[in-house]
C-alpha cells in the first residue's frame, strides 16, 4: 500500500475513533447531568440546566464550566462528586489522547507529502 493511502486510512480511522470517543463522553455526561437533576433539582435549575452536547450552547458551556471548575464539590453529595471527578479525569485524558494522536497523524501526513 502506498504511504499516502496508509496515512489517509489512518486519518480516517482517527476521525472515526475520535467521534466515537466524543459520543461516549457526551452520553456519560448526560447521565451525570440527569443524576444531578434528579438528586439536586434546585441546583440543576439554578445552573441553567447544564447539559453536554455536540453543538455550542449556553447549556453545554455551563456543563463544561461546572465540571472543569469542580463546582460539583459544593453539592455535599460525595457519591455524585466522585462520579463527576472520574468524568473530569476521563475528559482530560481523552483531550490529551485526541490532541496527541492528531499531531502524530498530521506529522505522518506531512512526512509522506
Amino acid at each position: 500500500m502506498e504511504p499516502g493511502k496508509a496515512v489517509a486510512y489512518l486519518a480516517l480511522g482517527w476521525l472515526i475513533g475520535a467521534t466515537i470517543a466524543m459520543a461516549r463522553s457526551i452520553r456519560r455526561g448526560r447521565a451525570l447531568a440527569a443524576a444531578l437533576a434528579e438528586r439536586h433539582p434546585e441546583r440543576y435549575e439554578a445552573l441553567g440546566r447544564p447539559q453536554p452536547g455536540w453543538f455550542e450552547s449556553a447549556r453545554r458551556t455551563r456543563f463544561a464550566q461546572f465540571v472543569m471548575r469542580r463546582e460539583y464539590e459544593n453539592l455535599g453529595d460525595p457519591e455524585l462528586s466522585a462520579r463527576f471527578d472520574d468524568y473530569r479525569g476521563a475528559e482530560l485524558r481523552l483531550l490529551v489522547a485526541v490532541l496527541g494522536t492528531m499531531v502524530v497523524v498530521a506529522a505522518l501526513g506531512i512526512a509522506v507529502s
